[in-house]
């Protein structure tokens, strides 16, 4: 065998190894979030959002006209305030966990309380600092 065959089948087995990888783990969710706050941020961007306070809705529309990018960059690009948050592995009366959030957005500063739920985000409370 020469070097040229050799090269072929090795390219060939390459290949076939690649698609098959491909399609074995194309549909997964890979995601590097290694940080506390990355990884909650992630869990809760990943879940549909809803509102429970009234406050928060009437804020959100005041401030932002109700631009969802607003609730988006809270999920994407908050900080969470952890001394601040309520936890239901620290406290097993809770029923869900309970995170404060800031977000700088377009000069402002906001906090929001966020819930996060088995089926979706709830925004909680919202306030204009």
């Amino acid at each position: 065998m020469n070097i040229w065959q050799r090269v072929a089948w090795y390219v060939l087995g390459v290949g076939l190894g690649t698609l098959l990888a491909y399609f074995f783990f194309a549909d997964r969710d890979f995601q590097c979030t290694y940080f506390p706050n990355n990884r909650v941020l992630v869990d809760l961007h990943d879940q549909p959002v809803l509102f429970v306070d009234s406050g928060a809705f009437k804020i959100w529309m005041d401030e932002t006209e109700g631009d969802s990018a607003f609730l988006e960059a809270f999920l994407i690009r908050g900080e969470i305030d952890f001394s601040e948050s309520q936890v239901t592995t620290r406290n097993k009366n809770l029923k869900y966990s309970t995170y404060s959030i800031h977000l700088d957005w377009e000069e402002k500063k906001f906090l929001g309380e966020w819930q996060k739920r088995k089926d979706s985000a709830v925004l909680v409370a919202l306030k204009r600092l």
